[in-house]
């Protein structure tokens, strides 16, 4: 076990998931510093905010005197300079998810979130009602759950709730990180295919949830969205109890309104309502992941009336359909979504939002899924759900398979909506002034991407504003 006051060193410190599992060792008591090549928003200020110092660039001088122990992230492989000292003098050293296992779960019990889509939401929510509920959780969530402003936290009640991500852990760990958090409860949201860097194909992504699904103890329980074929397929034959929510779950969502405010619904558990809930989010998905977050919050303990008020008071996840501002009667909305099923969501939640609305999504092909040819057909289709269409250039070109083209989503849907209907622009400038000219008031402007989109969100919003 890792002693209080230890010297714990990130390499690949600027990924956000790395950024703040350092901050939460620095406010568990360990002296935490790092290295990267570069930060962005939000990790350079949330690093910043939290007094870590971060090394540019990677060089073998910034381990000396050698840390206690060194955290290398699944960003940097052999070949990295930190990397190969850390090997060459002994220095311990753990994959981020064994980190978490060494010094947060000890004694504590966890509660896990998995799925292709909806992982960073129902973590932040879920983390939220066991807050407000006054269990005082730790957690640790792959994105800033706005009523923390951070997604990380050190608790002292039992309770760690974390974000299970199914892609490899690092270089000399290549199994999926969720698989280190011993889980007690598990909500797992759904299955596609992603990270075709890592899986060759379907049949590996469902084998690596088997055996999450494996490894939850008898006594605990898995909390299966059924509305998804897959999930329906892969929980058969599982040891622990089963919760099962969704359209076809034991507990359902019923009678489902939307208001400028959020989306209103009752639940009920087996056929007996539990009451009117609401929350000030939209969109199927986002209804799926707070029954999801809300069943798991009422089997830990939590009454429904403490739920219903954490939903009330939930603000959302940074990134996730969150509004930037509104200039000249043009909103400007910063959202996460990269996976095909996840563009096509979050531009349906934002039909429901601001249905008078011409939308506008702007996006960038940035995951290692979606630089390759994987769901070419599939992002036209998800993509033609907005009114006009802007695609940047690929973030990089992909090391294996085909890439994907761009250009040619652009025009497949101009064929199917209109010349005017979408344009593949290289230069972010060139999006931006795109934008600005062809935007009135009472349209909505969604910038999507898994990074940073060379700021994108923000320099739309200003143009916009400076233009009004």
């Amino acid at each position: 076990m890792l002693k209080k006051g230890a010297h714990c060193y990130f390499i690949g410190i600027g990924g956000i998931a790395m950024a703040q599992a350092a901050l939460l060792l620095r406010e568990m008591g360990y002296r935490v510093t790092g290295s990267d090549t570069s930060l962005h928003p939000p990790t350079d200020q949330l690093l910043q905010e939290g007094h870590v110092r971060v090394k540019e660039g990677y060089d073998a001088a910034h381990l000396t005197p050698p840390p206690d122990l060194v955290v290398i992230g699944n960003a940097v492989s052999r070949g990295n300079p930190e990397v190969e000292a850390v090997l060459e003098r002994g220095i311990p050293y753990l994959s981020l998810p064994g980190l978490i296992e060494e010094v947060l779960l000890e004694r504590r019990r966890s509660a896990v979130v998995a799925g292709t889509h909806g992982k960073t939401t129902t973590t932040g929510l879920l983390a939220w009602l066991l807050l407000s509920g006054g269990l005082d959780p730790s957690f640790l969530v792959g994105g800033v759950p706005l009523n923390f402003n951070r997604g990380f936290r050190s608790g002292k009640g039992e309770w760690v709730v974390l974000e299970g991500d199914e892609y490899d852990s690092a270089f000399f760990d290549k199994g999926p990180k969720f698989l280190h958090y011993r889980p007690q409860v598990v909500i797992l949201t759904s299955i596609e295919y992603d990270h075709a860097d890592i899986y060759q194909d379907f049949e590996a992504v469902k084998r690596a949830f088997r055996q999450l699904l494996a490894i939850i103890p008898k006594e605990g329980i898995l909390i299966a969205c059924m509305d998804d074929p897959v999930v329906r397929e892969i929980i058969s034959g599982v040891q622990c109890r089963v919760e099962t929510y969704g359209a076809q779950g034991k507990w359902s969502p019923q009678g489902k309104r939307i208001t400028p405010q959020g989306t209103i619904f009752s639940l009920y558990q087996g056929g007996e309502a539990q009451g009117e809930l609401e929350i000030p989010l939209w969109g199927d998905h986002n209804l799926s992941n707070t029954v999801g977050a809300t069943v798991a919050a009422s089997l830990i303990g939590l009454p429904i009336s403490q739920i219903r008020e954490g939903l009330r008071t939930f603000r959302g996840v940074r990134r996730r359909m969150e509004l930037i501002g509104e200039a000249g009667g043009i909103t400007v909305i910063d959202d996460f979504a990269h996976h095909p099923t996840a563009i096509r969501e979050t531009l349906r939640g934002l039909r429901a939002r601001f249905p008078q609305a011409r939308l506008w999504a702007v996006f960038e092909p940035r995951s290692q899924t979606m630089r390759r040819r994987v769901f070419q057909e599939e992002l036209v289709a998800a993509l033609k759900q907005a009114d006009q269409v802007v695609i940047g250039k690929i973030f990089s070109p992909p090391s294996q398979g085909s890439a994907l083209d761009p250009s040619r989503v652009a025009r497949e849907i101009r064929e199917a909506k209109g010349e005017a209907a979408a344009a593949y622009l290289e230069d972010p400038e060139a999006i931006v002034s795109h934008c600005v000219a062809g935007a009135s008031p009472g349209d909505v402007i969604v910038v999507m991407s898994s990074g940073h989109f060379d700021g994108l969100p923000q320099r739309i919003f200003t143009a916009l504003r400076d233009r009004s």
